[in-house]
């Protein structure tokens, strides 16, 4: 929690799970019915937490940093999820934030030079493009341009 407030998180929810991967479960054999695996997961999983939050692209970077530093020596996973949509509901009050503009095209990357969907979000004032083969992004500011005579 340190490491995010320290990084400029000022929100965030918890869930703990259990969780298990691959080579926890390599070589087991389970019948395939929901009770069997349910049993499994209670008896042999790991106890785990899934942190929580929304902030601004600008500062991805720099959390997922401070994050990977408090938590070395740690099993961990972090997970860069793009958020289309906010909506926000106080009982009879609805706000809705803008959405963006989420393109996607197979093009060769910018950074790693591999032929991968390139992704361009497009918000009011700025751009991102980012390679879903690598991960590298560039961000642009878009600046208006008023015509003469208006």
């Amino acid at each position: 929690m340190n490491a995010l407030a320290d990084a400029g998180i000022t929100g965030f929810y918890i869930l703990e799970y259990k969780g298990m991967s691959p080579q926890d479960w390599k070589g087991f054999s389970i019948k395939e019915d929901p009770k069997s695996a349910i049993g499994l997961i209670k008896d042999y999983a790991t106890d785990a937490v899934l942190v929580c939050s929304v902030v601004d692209e600008e500062k991805t970077d720099e959390i997922v940093e401070s994050v990977m530093q408090a938590l070395e020596g740690e099993k961990y996973t972090i997970l860069e999820v793009p958020i289309r949509r906010i909506i926000v509901s106080h009982s009879d009050y609805e706000k809705e934030r803008v959405e963006t503009w989420l393109l996607e095209k197979e093009v060769p990357c910018f950074y790693c030079g591999e032929n991968s969907v390139q992704r361009i979000r497009i918000d009011t004032s700025k751009a991102k493009i980012w390679c879903t083969n690598c991960g590298a992004a560039r961000y642009y500011l878009i600046k208006g341009v008023e015509k003469e005579g208006r």
